[in-house]
């Protein structure tokens, strides 16, 4: 396994639960359709590389599949400091679909954490925008970065710069790569 290097300031808003499950390599997937307030009015596919900034406020555990509520509780034990953001993990985007129905998303149930509540919710927001699907390879952390919350990061909007840059040397992959490749192929094959 090759451990990535770089630099990056953008970050993607996602619920500390999917962060979580993310990083520890039990999901490959994100269904988007993007916040209230998105820059254009839909949810579009900014940068290929980011930190997952986790959020907490709209985490709904009757929109989780039942064996991640378990997750959830332990997402809510990682909530930082009042006015810091918790960063422990980067994505690269290795594929962009956009679903077309429920059964789909029911069919790779096993590589996202939400349940049909959370799917329909999703394809009936806003129904003429696509749902975006990505498949994302994480990467941990070596150890997590504290920030300082700052009022442009808060908000209904997916994506965000971060005041600074920060670093991902270090960073080991969530999956070996062949585990990633099967998975990814799989999940590619069920979505298409």
């Amino acid at each position: 396994m090759k451990p990535i290097l770089g630099e990056n300031n953008r970050g993607l808003k996602e619920w500390a639960v999917a962060c979580e499950a993310l990083r520890d390599g039990r999901q490959l997937l994100l269904i988007r359709k993007g916040g209230i307030r998105e820059e254009s009015g839909v949810f579009t596919i900014q940068d290929r590389e980011f930190f997952l900034i986790p959020t907490y406020d709209h985490q709904n555990p009757n929109q989780l599949q039942l064996q991640y509520l378990e997750s959830l509780n332990r997402s809510l034990e990682t909530v930082p400091a009042p006015g810091m953001l918790r960063i422990d993990t980067y994505a690269k985007v290795e594929k962009i679909l956009t679903a077309s129905n429920e059964d789909q998303l029911l069919a790779a149930s096993a590589e996202h954490l939400w349940n049909l509540e959370y799917i329909k919710l999703r394809f009936n927001f806003n129904p003429y925008d696509p749902l975006m699907l990505l498949v994302l390879r994480a990467y941990r952390l070596p150890q997590p970065i504290y920030l300082e919350f700052r009022p442009e990061y808060g908000g209904c909007t997916s994506w965000i710069t971060l005041g600074e840059i920060l670093s991902t040397s270090g960073a080991e992959p969530a999956l070996s790569e062949e585990e990633f490749n099967i998975r990814a192929s799989e999940l590619c094959n069920i979505l298409q």
